[in-house]
C-alpha cells in the first residue's frame, strides 16, 4: 500500500467539502492541515490525482506525493496526528 501526501488550492469554496469527503473514502486517511492530507491506498498517484481532479471539476490545483516509507519530522504536531504518522509513514 502506498502512502500519499496530497495538498490542494481550489477555485470553488464549495469544491472544498467535496474533496474532503472523496479524500475519506480511501482507505486509510488523515487531515494533517486545513488543506494538507496523508492518505493510504493501493492505487497510483496519477490515479488519486485523477480522481481528485474530477471530484473539484477541474477547478483548482493538487498536488500528490507518494511518501511511502521516507523519512521525516515534526514539529508541535498532536499527538493522536503523530502516533497515526507513525503508524502509517
Amino acid at each position: 500500500m502506498n502512502t500519499y501526501f496530497v495538498t490542494y488550492t481550489l477555485d470553488d469554496q464549495s469544491s472544498y467539502t467535496a474533496l474532503s469527503k472523496r479524500l475519506k473514502r480511501y482507505p486509510n486517511w488523515a487531515k494533517l492541515f486545513a488543506r494538507a492530507w496523508i492518505i493510504k491506498t493501493t492505487r497510483s498517484s496519477k490515479r488519486v490525482r485523477d480522481e481528485l481532479i474530477e471530484t473539484i471539476d477541474g477547478k483548482g490545483q493538487i498536488v500528490v506525493i507518494n511518501i511511502t516509507d521516507s523519512a521525516w519530522a515534526t514539529y508541535r504536531i498532536n499527538e493522536d496526528m503523530l502516533d497515526w504518522m507513525k503508524e502509517n509513514i
